[in-house]
């Protein structure tokens, strides 16, 4: 299977992609490289260099590379920034999955894995449950709570098949600006 890796320069991203290509798949990374880093890209996979906020590159990476599936890691990720920078976060986050999914459903793409947060749950002590109230307590994880509703629709109306991870800091603490 082909696989389009949004934000596939990141930490997470870059991990995935390699994952995937040592799994058999063919893997082309999608990446900005605003925050993400050339050198994380495994040398197997195709790059394109573009952001998912541009219709148009977003366009012809599809129409190039042919993706069978999409797994999209490509946002902003610093939940103290998002309270002082909302309108970055949802024009990046929001905006970006919109015009991916909407590429992805011109091209016929039919399956996605999204990179989400468990940050979009109520704050608990008690152990998280699939079923447990969302309440995001930043901009950030309410970004990613928009993105998946987005999601479920695109699956009622298009039949997109996802999968949705959600978890915390993958690789540790992380300071607002590093």
């Amino acid at each position: 299977m082909k696989i389009l890796v949004t934000g596939g320069a990141g930490y997470i991203g870059s991990a995935t992609a390699a994952y995937l290509l040592e799994a058999g798949h063919e893997v082309v990374v999608y990446d900005s490289l605003e925050n993400g880093h050339r050198a994380a890209i495994p040398a197997q996979a195709a790059f394109v260099q573009g952001d998912v906020r541009d219709r148009a590159a977003l366009a012809a990476a599809f129409e190039h590379h042919h993706p069978d599936a999409v797994a999209h890691f490509a946002a902003y990720i610093e939940a103290g920034i998002s309270m002082k920078r909302p309108g970055l976060y949802f024009d990046n986050n929001v905006g970006g999955a919109m015009t991916l999914l909407e590429a992805m459903a011109e091209q016929g793409v039919r399956r996605l894995v999204f990179s989400s947060t468990a940050g979009v749950y109520a704050s608990s002590d008690a152990p998280l449950v699939e079923g447990h109230p969302y309440a995001p307590a930043n901009v950030y994880a309410e970004t990613k709570l928009m993105i998946e509703r987005m999601i479920r629709w695109y699956h009622e109306i298009h039949g997109l098949r996802y999968c949705v991870l959600r978890y915390f800091n993958a690789c540790g603490a992380m300071l607002d600006g590093a």
